[in-house]
């Protein structure tokens, strides 16, 4: 089959590889229809977790809509020509930390990812034609007809990840409410968090495009690297600061900057990846405004995926509305450099497969 392959820093190739095969009773494999990519595949493409990754074997991707093409026997709820989606984990569903909606951490597949490498289970990802899903009964998911391939990509990570940062927010009618990092999946944050709230939202990113896009979903949008950030922040705020900050750039300047901006009693739901192993923080201005962190950037997307599939399905959210490229599999190398390097307008593309 076809696939997009690791190669190393910057370079992603579409290769022939060896298709999947069941290897267990539990497994099921898929047919990929649609795909994409994550802001979190950049620090694979980017080259910052090599640690995690063999090149010229790990394949990518965790984001899909596929269909059913093959059923291990000890397979329950799918049949052949299913058409399905799936978390960008992978969770048995009835270990203690399934039960307890920690479906990220599942003891039975020790915290396996699709297409994250040889530190994460070592599974073949969705950027490809075909797909082993292990543990099937307990985190593939069934796609309704009312959702379309389209916006049943978003429902593996990107809303799950926007639904639990919201509601972990708590944001109520009369907060003033930040979104720092306007990708994908904060800018789908910012859709739901509009619908909390009465009060103006602060859209804080330096891509233009995103900012653009942040302005379309009714933000004010703020460049970070404006010398006036301080001062819009004043005047929305009463010179108090922000209720709820809800921060997806997933980088320590970025939760610095959710810190300085927030309110005394804030809440900061820190929804972005943090694979920084040591950044300066102050701990200080956190204790003496008395925040609430709550981080769920490792987000337990099979715990939100019914309530994020609902959502689309009663068109309380369109994701599809972040979507601004759209490519087929031999596309996908050069798109995701213009990803990584924020060129071309690209906010989040589908990849046909």
């Amino acid at each position: 089959m076809r696939a997009a392959v690791y190669h190393g820093p910057g370079d992603i190739r579409i290769d022939d590889v060896e298709a999947p095969r069941i290897q267990d009773p539990g497994d099921v494999i898929v047919k990929t229809r649609t795909a994409s990519m994550c802001g979190s595949d950049l620090y694979l493409f980017n080259g910052e977790v090599e640690h995690m990754v063999t090149p010229g074997r790990t394949t990518l991707g965790h984001e899909v809509c596929a269909e059913v093409v093959e059923v291990g026997g000890a397979v329950g709820r799918f049949a052949v020509g299913d058409r399905v989606t799936f978390p960008y984990s992978v969770s048995c569903g009835t270990c203690f930390c399934c039960r307890v909606g920690q479906t990220a951490h599942c003891e039975t597949s020790g915290k396996a990812i699709y297409g994250f490498g040889m530190a994460f289970g070592d599974l073949g990802g969705s950027q490809a034609e075909y797909v082993r899903v292990p543990l099937a009964d307990g985190h593939l998911e069934h796609v309704p007809p009312e959702i379309g391939d389209e916006a049943a990509i978003f429902l593996s990570c990107n809303l799950p990840a926007a639904v639990t940062a919201v509601d972990a927010a708590a944001i109520e009618p009369t907060d003033t409410v930040a979104v720092v990092g306007c990708g994908p999946t904060g800018l789908l944050a910012l859709e739901l968090a509009r619908q909390r709230t009465g009060q103006e939202i602060l859209a804080f990113d330096r891509v233009p495009e995103r900012l653009v896009r942040a302005k379309e979903l009714g933000a004010r949008p703020v460049d970070v690297e404006s010398a006036e950030l301080d001062g819009l922040v004043a005047e929305a705020t009463s010179g108090r600061g922000v209720d709820k900050v809800i921060e997806f750039a997933g980088r320590g300047d970025a939760f610095n900057l959710a810190v300085s901006i927030s309110r005394p009693g804030a809440v900061i739901s820190g929804g972005g990846v943090y694979l920084e192993q040591a950044h300066p923080v102050s701990l200080f201005d956190m204790y003496f405004k008395n925040l609430q962190i709550r981080l769920n950037g490792f987000a337990n997307a099979k715990t939100a995926q019914w309530k994020a599939m609902q959502m689309v399905a009663k068109k309380v959210i369109d994701p599809t509305t972040v979507v601004s490229h759209e490519v087929d599999l031999d596309g996908l190398p050069s798109a995701a450099a213009a990803f990584a390097g924020r060129r071309g307008g690209l906010v989040k593309m589908l990849v046909r497969v």
